[in-house]
């Protein structure tokens, strides 16, 4: 009689383990600096200066958008269109407040509030793909899970409290804004040499292959600006 718990160790091992949440990493690059009002901008560092301060980021989902349909007496939900999820990242602020600086700055390029009269900027010109990694957590920082969020900006950005009585780590939380996401253009062309991880649903044998990527950004478990 098969042994349960060996049956769990050889189904984990074959898919890689266990998912762990606090191994990821975000990936994106600020758009073109094109607003002169903003003076100098040699503080925006490159981004591997900045990828671990990134302490917590999520995954989105999406839901199906439906619609009551009767047929043959029937009440049925019919789909029509799909919808997804807000997404948010935590950063942590170091002396110079830098992160808080730098979407401060982005808000600046879709909304230039420096005038009396706002002015709003083509979204060519302010939006930029933001990737998050779900990783295995192993030495060569294998991604598990990766999607990339179409042209996304941030549409908030946290308040960040002060006081007497505030301990700890300062953090700021941005709120993205974007069109879709779709999974990450590596993860769908780079397969292993496993065999397919899905049962085929129609037609002949074959499916998607179990996806192994290698992320290119840093250790597990940050971020990468």
């Amino acid at each position: 009689m098969p042994n349960p718990i060996d049956n769990m160790k050889a189904l984990l091992s074959k898919r890689g383990g266990i998912a762990r949440g606090n191994r990821y990493g975000v990936h994106f690059t600020h758009p073109t600096i094109k607003n002169n009002q903003q003076g100098s901008n040699s503080w925006v560092q490159n981004g591997r200066d900045t990828w671990i301060l990134c302490t917590a980021a999520v995954l989105p989902g999406k839901r199906i958008s439906t619609t009551e349909a009767t047929h043959n007496h029937h009440l049925a939900k019919k789909p029509y269109s799909m919808a997804t999820d807000e997404v948010t990242m935590t950063f942590l602020l170091t002396g110079d407040y830098y992160m808080k600086k730098y979407f401060d700055l982005w808000q600046e390029m879709i909304v230039d509030s420096s005038g009396n009269h706002y002015k709003t900027y083509f979204k060519s010109d302010y939006c930029a793909p933001v990737q998050i990694d779900a990783l295995h957590g192993d030495e060569e920082d294998t991604v598990g899970y990766s999607i990339t969020l179409k042209n996304a900006y941030p549409i908030q950005v946290s308040q960040v409290e002060l006081g007497e009585g505030v301990e700890g780590m300062v953090e700021v939380t941005v709120t993205w804004e974007y069109d879709n996401w779709k999974p990450t253009e590596d993860q769908k062309k780079k397969t292993s040499r496993m065999s397919s991880w899905l049962p085929p649903l129609h037609g002949p044998a074959g499916g998607p292959e179990q996806q192994v990527q290698t992320s290119s950004y840093g250790p597990a478990g940050r971020g990468f600006i």
